[in-house]
């Protein structure tokens, strides 16, 4: 257990998702963002969303801003409407048609820890761009992943509490690598870690009408 938390909002979000070996992190945040800000614990397609961030590479990832456009522009339907793939489907694949969707816009806001931690104490979620070290693939209990280590490739969660450990500020993240990972799928991240690994911040704001 960390020495303080301020903000812990786990208890209104649904389920720990897992994306598997696809590069489909950053569907996932936003979906968990997009879920929370509209106060649904039905989830959202993360499928139906990474196709059209990535203009239908199923294999490769996606950027914010590719995200970002088509969660305003595309949208997603439920979870149930387009289920997830835990392997890649072929190229040819395509979500069904005429799904009722839900659209939601969004902002860039400043990659740092204080942007992060005045969203959460507003009751917002916001999706954290961020590289990855060593460390955050195996946490350990009391589940503040060290900064340390080399860098493995860049990583998508969404930001959902802050407190405090040791002295040091910490925000607590949700991952898409299961309720194995971490804290039931949780961990927090202290001071140093994002100042060294956070690349972007993102805010889903109203929704998007046609």
């Amino acid at each position: 257990m960390i020495d303080q938390a301020d903000v812990d909002l786990r208890g209104v979000l649904g389920g720990v998702r897992d994306q598997g070996p696809r590069p489909t992190c950053l569907a996932h945040a936003v979906s968990a963002a997009h879920e929370y800000v509209r106060g649904s614990l039905v989830p959202f397609s993360a499928e139906y969303l990474h196709f059209f961030a990535s203009r239908g590479a199923s294999t490769v990832g996606c950027s914010m801003d590719e995200a970002a456009k088509a969660l305003e522009d595309d949208g997603q339907p439920t979870e149930a409407d387009c289920p997830y793939l835990m392997v890649a489907p072929p190229a040819s694949w395509k979500p069904p048609a005429g799904l009722k969707v839900f659209r939601r816009a969004s902002e860039p806001r400043r990659a740092d820890v204080d942007e992060i931690e005045r969203a959460i104490r507003d009751a917002r979620i916001p999706v954290l761009g961020i590289s990855v070290p060593a460390s955050f693939f195996l946490p350990q209990a009391p589940w503040v992943i060290s900064s340390q280590g080399a860098i493995r490739g860049l990583h998508a969660v969404v930001g959902v509490g802050v407190g405090r450990h040791r002295g040091s500020r910490v925000v607590l993240i949700r991952n898409s690598w299961g309720a194995d990972w971490g804290d039931s799928g949780y961990a927090w991240l202290d001071d140093a870690f994002i100042a060294n690994h956070l690349e972007e911040v993102l805010l889903l704001t109203h929704e998007a009408v046609s």
